[in-house]
């Protein structure tokens, strides 16, 4: 027994009690409060009516009893989780019973009535009540679920902690579910106001559960009924389809052409890998000869180094692709490379990747022509124009921007000409313009000669309509001198590639059969770079032969489910394409069903433009948005930066300021932050383990991920790597695992959407600023762009593929044990499958999120999508595993992998880092209180500095991958532990916190991006960031207009200022003992820890009071506002009455006691902090708010007392609309309410001190409208006598306790003549 008791934690005197409850310890005593509440509920609810009916107090002998006998409840109500339990536990066992009790007599009673023994009870209330029921929810049993729903309200009336708990109605004091205010005294009215509190508890539930049940059905729904939603004729299953298709990553794609369009999507990225490895090779070898240094500052070498580039591109497309290199052609480029100093190893290197790119040709051409013999197809290219349409272009189609200074120019030899070499562009137009003119008698050919300057036009609308164009073929010579002999006009339109279209077998096929002159080439920058024609000409091909490829693959797929469909079979299980007669005959709307039919060639047309290629799916109908799936990902938001055809002027004016004022500052931003921010990389290796650790990967044998991740480095693509580890990591592109870093692809598009240097190809838009800006360091900047960018996709990569090999590796051994035989094919696909739906994959971001990306919020919204997404899959993963016994020890490793992510790694290090510095409770909270807005709902590493005291914090969720998953969890929990320290009801903080907590889940997606923070921070800000620090001051704009300029562009600067410059500068300052330019001091171990996205930052409540004495003000500004501004307010919206005037009175001077309360408790926190008072007491003084400082320290509240220019402004609205004044009326309620808030402290609970209902005047009774009442006894004197005095603010015989002691008996009469009790 005494053994027992050293342990009893309930049994320990207050001394020996630990002074801390952790949140496990919370939660688990606040089921076990709850569960003790339950028959308390039974209990208490019977002893109130034994109350209501003898007017006893046998409910507070009830609570005391039930108070012995629940240890749990103290502990659970210190923490947020032990509230939240305890409340759920109460109210879910007694609702749940009321539930299934009641849905099993309606199902009794229902079944009796089949039998003609039911009694009927059908009262009209009970009538309209099962029919709005049955209108909530037509699926369901409409008396059925009616009676469920009614039955759990009944039994949430026998919940204990009703009052505590509190009710909707609460949470935003007003309704008809408030609860009544009741005491502890007992008696008959105290029963009644707990008795009809409990049945305003108990309704809101029939009201909540309908909507809570549609809402949970319409997402089970969408989430498990598939194809059914989807041709449902239903309009609630249609909505909730094209609600959810929205989010989900194929749309509203069927399942199987979204995989088919994925699988594209990897062979197209597989293939332009294996460009870039070809190319990195051949450019090895070319860098032997022509080192990059030498080429780069001597002309004559970079001349030479073309020609031979020129050499090696001409025989690359010798002959035919599909075989050798012609022997002459073969010796020929030999010889040059051997006089060029090559050596023959190197030279065979050379040819072996001519050889592989011409295989690789052939391959992507083969897979392009699956048609009849006799259609031309890309074949033909096998043969002599092969070159012709792979192995030309020009950098003006190449080197794009919407960056004037980063797009291409053409040479001054291109225009002006090279004596014995190049006319020069110019020069040709001049002649071209006399020549023209030859037989015009007043044409003078010096006088008359054309100017530099209109070349020059000419010149610029040629270049113009070169920018414009996508492709050679399309390009337009407009105003161009047309020399034929005897033409009617001398300007006409001429391309600069002359093209046929020739009809073969009812398809039109065009080709090219010509270029432009020498120089039109020279002025378009032709290029016979070896480099690019391997990247651009297989670029081209594989999109070809890729889409080839999955429209056959969709129409092989389609054939093979239209020969299972069956008697069984349902809507999307009949097929998906259609000819023209099975839409006539009714075949196509019956697998296709609520949909519109379209004919397929109108949405396939864009991809067979310009191509040799067969569609299969040719006259083929099917649903509209099938079609529409085939097109491109999302045109959303488009029309803010891509003008309308036929726009005007304006428009396109507005487009482009959008496009290079909005977006490209903000794609810029983003590659800063991310692709070129060293902290950035050091994080991306931090969240990434996250991944892993999710989905039970540590919990492996460590030598099976340590192998994993051995093997995983070695297949990064990032420098040289071996031609084996090459091919496995496109085996891993062809099944969706890598490359698909998800902030990256938001990045591209973005670019893209901007025209940031698009269709670079070999130099993308990253590499390509680097080229332009640095000039002759250009190659090195190049490389080092790139190399941030693989390095950035191999951080994630990593992962990925280390995943992908623990995830094939035990699905193996689990099936292996289980005796099940599965293929090598059958692991890779399971495997892939599993890391891309758990680990974030921008293939699988829907297209309304990367829409988003156009906009100027939000900075990557694809990112925070995937988190959800994959956090959900691992979840449903780890249940389906655990449900399979041969897959059940992965499924337990998955779902522990997760738990510990999302809960119990966070709060468990957070715990330990509590415990490690000694920080108390009272402190976290203090150091809370002090956090920037936007680590108010992170979770928080307390540390402590070893020689000051000091406490310092870590925000653990700017580092982690899965905060946007858990920040609203513990927003939740924040706001019903701050419920906990103002003594508020329960609901208001659930209420409060899931509202917060929706507005942090959607924070990443409607936030202001990077730079459009920045932008905002100057014009709507008016020079102040968001958290408060001054850009410039009001002074400075007045009197230093140079200096504003200057710090503005600073912080635009600052902005997109790239290698995590500001961390930099703070680790330089740490090191070298330099104070920043504010004055602050960093330390070195603290600013290290920053590179990993964990920077420990300084708590300084004096610095952070001027943020706290800002809000203070404007939380009194508008308190203000409440009683006098708004439609509510009393001088606006209409006449008002003097009850209005006293309940917005009383309103605004509740918001001002809040506002002075939480600043009191800054000034608390500040003082645990250890701040300094007198450096606090300074804070308030330079704002002149010295006497605040001193009665907020002694607890007194000083109210809102209206000015004489309120009282002066009701004067003016009385005489104006000639009513009465109903500020003169309440002068003296008001007089009598400041005077009892005069006895608030800010300790008080202001609802408690303060009830409205005890100040309104009351109606005036008319005597002749009364009904004669029964004689009313006369009162016991002697209980007269003994009575209690009514609690403060309470009403007495219709009078307050302050007019009862400060009134004479004549003002006391007339008080009541007011109230018309008199």
């Amino acid at each position: 027994m005494t053994q027992f008791q050293e342990f009893d934690y309930f049994n320990l005197i207050d001394e020996e009690k630990p002074s801390e409850t952790n949140a496990l310890v919370a939660g688990v005593a606040g089921i076990a409060s709850g569960l003790i509440k339950v028959p308390e509920g039974v209990v208490s609810l019977a002893a109130e009516l034994i109350d209501l009916g003898l007017d006893t107090n046998t409910v507070v002998e009830v609570e005391k009893f039930f108070d012995t006998i629940n240890p749990f409840e103290e502990v659970a109500d210190d923490r947020a989780i032990g509230k939240l339990t305890e409340a759920i536990t109460q109210v879910a066992i007694p609702g749940t019973v009321g539930f299934k009790t009641a849905t099993k007599l309606a199902d009794k009673a229902l079944k009796a009535k089949k039998l003609g023994n039911y009694a009927n009870l059908s009262s009209p209330n009970v009538a309209k009540a099962l029919g709005k029921a049955g209108e909530l929810n037509k699926k369901a049993n409409a008396a059925r679920f009616a009676a469920g729903v009614t039955g759990g309200a009944v039994g949430e009336a026998f919940v204990a902690d009703v009052e505590d708990i509190g009710s909707i109605g609460d949470a935003f004091e007003a309704g008809p579910t408030q609860l009544q205010s009741v005491t502890d005294d007992g008696g008959r009215e105290d029963a009644g106001r707990k008795l009809l509190n409990r049945v305003k508890f108990g309704s809101e539930s029939i009201l909540v559960t309908p909507f809570v049940y549609g809402v949970g059905k319409g997402i089970k729904a969408a989430a498990t009924r598939g194809k059914n939603i989807e041709y449902s004729n239903s309009q609630l299953d249609q909505f909730f389809n094209k609600t959810f298709s929205a989010l989900r990553a194929r749309g509203a794609k069927p399942q199987e052409i979204f995989e088919a369009k994925m699988a594209e999507k990897g062979a197209v990225m597989a293939d332009t890998n294996r460009a870039m490895e070809l190319v990195k090779r051949l450019d090895s070898d070319v860098d032997k000869m022509f080192p990059s240094l030498k080429s780069t500052f001597n002309k004559s070498t970079a001349k030479e180094k073309n020609l031979v580039l020129k050499e090696i591109n001409d025989a690359m497309f010798s002959g035919r692709l599909d075989e050798d290199i012609p022997e002459n052609v073969y010796n020929s480029l030999s010889d040059i490379l051997m006089k060029k100093g090559l050596k023959q190893e190197n030279i065979n290197s050379l040819f072996k990747t001519i050889n592989e790119s011409r295989g690789k040709f052939t391959e992507l051409i083969n897979l392009s022509s699956n048609a009849p013999k006799e259609v031309s197809t890309l074949k033909n290219l096998l043969g002599n124009r092969t070159k012709e349409y792979l192995g030309n272009t020009y950098r003006i189609f190449e080197d794009k921007s919407s960056i004037p200074f980063l797009s291409y120019k053409p040479t001054e030899e291109a225009i002006n000409g090279v004596k014995g070499v190049n006319i020069g562009i110019k020069p040709l137009f001049k002649r071209y313009h006399r020549f023209a003119n030859r037989n015009n008698p007043n044409f003078d050919p010096v006088k008359n000669a054309l100017t530099d300057q209109e070349a020059d036009t000419l010149i610029n609308n040629i270049l113009k309509n070169a920018v414009e164009a996508k492709t050679p073929k399309q390009l337009s010579f407009t105003k161009y001198v047309n020399l034929t002999p005897g033409a009617d006009d001398v300007t006409t339109n001429k391309y600069f590639k002359q093209v046929v279209t020739r009809d073969i077998n009812g398809q039109k096929i065009e080709e090219v059969i010509g270029e432009g002159s020498k120089t039109f080439r020279e002025l378009f920058g032709k290029m016979e770079d070896p480099r690019f024609s391997i990247y651009n000409g297989m670029a081209k091909l594989s999109a070809v032969a890729r889409r080839n490829e999955l429209l056959e693959n969709i129409a092989k797929q389609d054939s093979i489910i239209k020969a299972s469909v069956g008697p069984g079979s349902e809507a999307g299980e009949k097929g998906f394409f259609f000819t023209g007669d099975e839409v006539k005959n009714l075949t196509a709307e019956r697998a296709l069903p609520n949909q519109e039919i379209v004919k397929l060639d109108d949405y396939l047309s864009p991809f067979f433009k310009d191509d040799y290629v067969v569609n299969p799916l040719q006259g083929m109908y099917t649903s509209k948005p099938i079609a529409e799936a085939f097109g491109e990902a999302s045109n959303s938001f488009k029309f803010l930066f891509e003008p309308r055809k036929g726009a005007t002027g304006i428009e396109k004016g507005a487009t482009w300021a959008y496009r290079n004022l909005i977006l490209a500052p903000k794609g810029a931003a983003q590659v800063a932050k991310t692709i070129l921010s060293p902290v950035t990389h050091f994080r991306n290796l931090f969240s990434a383990t996250g991944f892993s650790a999710a989905n039970g990967i540590m919990f492996e044998d460590p030598r099976l991920v340590a192998k994993a991740f051995k093997e995983a480095f070695g297949d990064l693509q990032v420098g040289t790597r071996s031609e084996l580890a090459n091919e496995r990591y496109r085996k891993l592109l062809r099944l969706g695992v890598v490359n698909s870093q998800v902030q990256l692809g938001d990045i591209k598009n973005l670019l893209k959407d901007v025209r940031f240097g698009e269709n670079l190809n070999i130099d993308k838009p990253l590499e390509s600023m680097g080229k332009k800006l640095f000039g002759a360091a250009a190659r090195g900047a190049k490389k080092g762009m790139k190399f941030a960018e693989d390095l950035y996709t191999a951080e994630d990569d990593l992962f990925k593929i280390a995943n992908f090999a623990v995830e094939r590796s035990r699905l193996k051994n689990a099936y292996l044990k289980a005796g099940k035989e599965i293929t090598e094919e059958f692991l890779d696909n399971e495997a892939a499958n599993i890391v891309r739906n758990t680990v974030p994959n921008y293939a699988y971001v829907s297209d309304t999120v990367r829409a988003l990306r156009r906009l100027p919020l939000g900075t990557f919204m694809s990112f925070p999508s995937e988190i959800l997404r994959t956090t959900t899959n691992i979840a449903q993963r780890a249940i389906k595993e655990i449900n399979d016994p041969a897959l059940a020890a992965i499924g337990y490793k998955r779902l522990a992998g997760l738990t510990t992510v999302l809960g119990l790694a966070p709060a468990g290090i957070a715990a330990g880092f509590q415990a490690l510095y000694d920080v108390t409770n009272e402190e976290l909270n203090a150091l809370k209180r002090y956090l920037p807005d936007w680590s108010k709902n992170s979770t928080i590493l307390p540390i402590r500095d070893e020689d000051t005291g000091q406490l310092k914090y870590i925000d653990f969720s700017h580092g982690n991958a899965y905060d946007v998953a858990i920040r609203p969890i513990q927003t939740l929990l924040n706001n019903v532990q701050n419920g906990i320290t103002d003594e508020n009801v329960l609901m208001r903080g659930v209420l409060k916190g899931m509202s917060e907590g929706a507005g942090e889940l959607a924070s990443p997606f409607i936030s202001e991006s990077i730079y459009t923070q920045a932008l905002v921070d100057l014009t709507l800000r008016d020079g102040r960031t968001r958290d408060g620090k001054q850009i410039w001051t009001e002074a400075q704009l007045k009197t230093e207009p140079g200096q504003v300029i200057k710090n503005s562009i600073e912080h635009l600067a600052g902005a997109m200022m790239p290698f995590s410059y500001p961390t930099l500068t703070r680790i330089y300052q740490a090191a070298a003992d330099k104070p920043s330019e504010r004055g602050e001091f960093f330390e070195l171990p603290d600013e290290l820890l920053g590179f990993a996205g964990f920077r420990a930052v300084k708590v300084d409540p004096v610095k952070s009071m001027a943020f706290k004495l800002a809000d203070y003000q404007r939380g009194i500004r508008e308190s203000r506002r409440l009683f006098t501004g708004g439609d509510e307010g009393v001088l606006k919206g209409g006449p008002k009455t003097s009850s209005e005037v006293i309940d917005r009175f009383i309103k605004a001077n509740k918001a001002r006691f809040l506002t002075q309360q939480q600043l009191k408790k800054d000034i608390e926190a500040a003082d645990i902090l250890g701040a300094d008072e007198l450096e606090i007491r300074q804070e308030f003084n330079e704002r002149q708010l010295g006497k605040v400082f001193s009665r907020l320290s002694n607890d007194v509240y000083t109210p809102y007392i209206p000015s004489e220019n309120i009282e002066r402004e009701f004067r003016q609205i009385e005489d104006k609309i000639g009513v009465s004044n109903p500020y003169t009326e309440s002068l003296d309620i008001i007089r009598e309410i400041i005077f009892d808030l005069r006895n608030l402290s800010l300790d008080d609970n202001f609802d408690e001190f303060i009830n409205i209902e005890n100040y309104l005047p009351q109606p005036l009774i008319n005597p002749q409208s009364q009904s004669a009442l029964p004689p009313t006894p006369m009162p016991n004197p002697q209980v007269i006598q003994t009575a209690a005095m009514p609690a403060a603010g309470a009403m007495n015989q219709g009078l307050t306790p302050t007019e009862n002691a400060l009134l004479s008996e004549e003002e006391k009469q007339i008080r009541l003549r007011q109230r018309g009790l008199a």
